[in-house]
């Protein structure tokens, strides 16, 4: 929020029905708004409470408006503008001499004027304080830019010379400079050139106040660098939109600058730039990919010591049958033959395990050409114990099989781990007789279980980094991410999911290798 934001606001306004009229609409813009009828109200409500603006009319049933004006500045800082029906252009100025925000005119179209009312509270409410530095020996003169100037939320610094005009202009951030041209230890033109002259100063905006007003000294004055000009004693009005003017024109100048510097920075570091994003999005994917490795691997674990059970007692039973056999001292050459032969291929088992395991994590720079019935033979080895210790039917149905070039390794681990998770929601809803079937077609494999499916809520979420479905988050939620990474990003395939029958279904499809087509 704003610090000039404009809370509470007093309708000063004698004729009830545009009282009314002006209240109802700035409520609608969200102020909280009191009335006054008449002087008396008015002036027992600014001494009950501090408004941040006051809406005043100048003629009220029972006193001037304008005498209010005085009574509400010995008071509080409230900002006033005036609504009137009376063009009067002596009391207008004067009234600006006493730092109202505007005069408005009551139009024949009331809503107008209400209009121009919140034009000026948000030309207000969005001033963010600018310094306005005033060089100029009179006192009064800088008495007065205050008192206009304040009430519109500017910053005023005053200095008497050109020397203090001159150090107080260095020590601060200053948005407009109005300099008087007769100074008692300086010519106002000698000024001008001194503070044109320091590159921090080219673009601030100088208005010139000088009791002269001929050609030659406007001339003169433009020429060494002023932005504008006006003549003592100015009009307050005039002076006020001026200050307004060059106010703003400064803001757009420094933004319109900031914009430009900006953007040449960004044309002149855009590669730079790029390459440090595509960088770390690589150091993320690189992350996540060792995370998924890191889960796969203890998956794996598990998986080789079901692949592992069976030979391993396989192996013990033999052993026990040598045992027994030399205790009752029948143990001969036939029976060493073929308890040898079932050990041999025990171990022949445990090898093979090794090896598929060794070569699912061995990492693959090259593409190599393969097609779905091979990556499946692969993936299936390795998931087979698990599925038959659970109970898990697993049916395939091959037709055409098309040869692609692809990361044959990385597209195991990407069948691996959806076959793991349709595992792991079959077990988790405790499916009766839990099934998951495998379609290869040319190019495309499709995997479903019997499951129930992904609920439609989140369905559109599961291939998110970190988003898991599953109740103790295994895996980290970051399978399925760097699955649809690895088939679209590496391989240049889809993978999609959808719910089908009683369950969901993972379907991969990649470009064909029409040069070497089984």
């Amino acid at each position: 929020m704003s610090t000039n934001k404009i809370e509470n606001i007093l309708v000063i306004e004698d004729a009830r029905t545009i009282n009314t009229v002006i209240t109802k609409e700035l409520g609608r813009q969200g102020f909280d708004v009191a009335q006054a009828y008449t002087f008396a109200e008015a002036k027992n409500a600014i001494e009950k409470e501090d408004f941040g603006l006051i809406i005043l009319d100048l003629h009220l049933p029972d006193g001037e408006g304008s005498e209010l004006i005085a009574h509400i500045q010995s008071l509080t800082r409230t900002k006033v503008v005036v609504l009137t029906a009376l063009t009067d252009d002596d009391l207008r100025e004067e009234l600006f001499q006493y730092g109202i925000l505007d005069y408005i005119i009551k139009d024949t179209n009331l809503l107008y004027s209400i209009v121009e009312i919140i034009r000026v509270i948000e030309k207000i409410e969005h001033k963010n304080a600018e310094t306005v530095l005033v060089i100029d020996d009179s006192t009064f003169i800088c008495k007065q830019i205050r008192t206009i100037l304040e009430p519109r939320n500017y910053r005023v610094i005053t200095a008497h010379d050109a020397h203090s005009g001159l150090q107080k202009l260095a020590d601060n951030s200053v948005d407009l400079l109005i300099l008087d041209m007769e100074l008692p230890d300086m010519h106002g033109e000698k000024v001008l050139e001194l503070i044109r002259r320091d590159v921090r100063y080219l673009s601030l905006p100088i208005l010139v106040l000088s009791g002269t007003a001929t050609a030659e000294t406007i001339r003169n004055v433009l020429k060494n660098g002023a932005s504008d000009f006006l003549k003592k004693p100015f009009v307050y009005e005039e002076f006020v939109l001026k200050v307004d003017l060059w106010i703003d024109y400064f803001k757009q100048k420094k933004a319109l600058k900031e914009k430009t510097h900006q953007l040449q920075f960004l044309n002149e570091n855009l590669e730079k730039l790029v390459y440090e994003g595509i960088q770390k999005n690589h150091e993320k994917d690189k992350m996540m990919f060792q995370q998924f490795r890191q889960v796969q691997m203890g998956e794996m674990l598990s998986m080789i010591a079901h692949q592992w059970r069976q030979p391993l007692n396989a192996i013990g039973a033999a052993v026990s049958v040598i045992n027994l056999r030399v205790q009752r001292g029948k143990f001969d050459l036939e029976t060493a033959k073929e308890v040898s032969t079932k050990i041999n291929r025990y171990i022949q088992h445990l090898s093979t395990t090794i090896d598929d395991f060794r070569d699912f994590f061995k990492p693959q720079k090259e593409r190599r050409v393969t097609n779905f019935e091979v990556i499946f033979s692969k993936a299936h080895a390795l998931i087979e114990d698990a599925y038959t210790v659970k109970n898990i039917s697993l049916h395939t149905q091959v037709g055409e099989i098309e040869s692609f070039l692809t990361h044959e390794n990385e597209l195991v681990q990407v069948v691996l781990s959806i076959l793991k998770n349709a595992e792991d929601a079959l077990m988790e809803r405790n499916v009766p007789d839990p099934c998951v079937c495998v379609e290869i077609d040319g190019v495309t494999m499709r995997i479903h279980d019997n499951a129930g499916g992904i609920d439609k809520a989140i369905i559109e979420k599961i291939f998110d980094p970190y988003f898991s479905t599953k109740s103790q988050k295994n895996g980290a939620g970051l399978g399925l991410y760097m699955s649809k990474t690895i088939v679209e990003e590496h391989c240049c395939g889809h993978l999609e999911v959808q719910n089908r029958e009683n369950g969901a279904e993972f379907a991969i499809t990649l470009p064909k290798n029409d040069g070497d087509s089984r």
